[in-house]
């Protein structure tokens, strides 16, 4: 597909991790704090975020420029996939979100697994839903920022490189081809030979896009069709309103965090 009512025992499985929580980055390959996603691809090097993927235990990451790209906070146990946006909050697709007492299984850097179930959610807006998990993550996933709604931000990502997810836990470079409100949508240019890029097809509905600051991912879209991607934008002041307002329905604490393009 590439072109370039539970028992008590299941709810201790629930909110299980992996032994020994701390961040470890000795064995992952670093992205330079300036770096943007244009900067990350290493030609015809393997898209595949994971070598081996266990949803009921530690993964190995392939070892591929994708280990440059922090993966932990994605959910990919379910084609119905989960992104943090909290440390007990997450973002999906309104129209393939997954249900009250789902898991959501977590990986982390060095490949360790955490569970989670779906508590509640709401509908946002679009096709965003929010998802409150049974306990937060530890400090060893990765919670995204969003950008900051600011005048003219929509003009000024015209163009760029961003790192687009799919159901099979890969990596493509797309390119931001417009923004008009609260959506956003992608192009490929197999010229530029910058990565991989594909045709997103169904099951990958959900799956979130990226652009890089300051070393680290911001999320950017979840996607709603199919082609070269396109969905909700994050970065839209409305999007985030409502988003806001979905976190304090939903309880728990927690707000999101966002950060300046430039």
């Amino acid at each position: 597909m590439w072109k370039y009512a539970f028992t008590a025992a299941l709810m201790m499985l629930a909110v299980s991790c992996s032994s020994t929580l701390t961040p470890d980055q000795s064995a992952l390959s670093n992205v330079d704090k300036h770096a943007r996603v244009r900067d990350m691809p290493v030609a015809w090097d393997s898209p595949n975020i994971y070598e081996k993927y266990d949803p009921k235990g530690k993964s190995a990451l392939k070892k591929s420029w994708t280990r440059k790209f922090d993966a932990s906070g994605i959910s990919f146990n379910d084609k119905r996939t989960c992104t943090l946006v909290t440390r007990q909050h997450v973002v999906m697709a309104r129209h393939y979100k997954r249900s009250v007492g789902e898991p959501v299984v977590f990986h982390d850097r060095r490949g360790r697994w955490c569970q989670r179930t779906i508590a509640k959610s709401l509908d946002v807006n679009g096709d965003v839903a929010i998802g409150l998990l049974n306990e937060p993550v530890p400090a060893s996933y990765k919670v995204y920022p969003l950008l900051v709604a600011e005048p003219k931000l929509e003009e000024s990502l015209l163009g760029e490189l961003v790192i687009v997810t799919d159901q099979n836990r890969r990596l493509f470079v797309h390119e931001v081809a417009s923004v008009r409100g609260t959506n956003i949508r992608f192009i490929f240019d197999e010229k530029k030979q910058i990565g991989f890029g594909k045709r997103l097809v169904s099951g990958d509905s959900g799956n979130p896009s990226f652009v890089m600051i300051g070393g680290e991912p911001v999320l950017i879209e979840t996607h709603t069709t199919g082609g070269w991607g396109a969905g909700p934008f994050y970065g839209n002041a409305l999007l985030q309103q409502k988003l806001e307002e979905a976190i304090r329905a939903l309880g728990a604490g927690g707000s999101l965090r966002t950060v300046r393009w430039q």
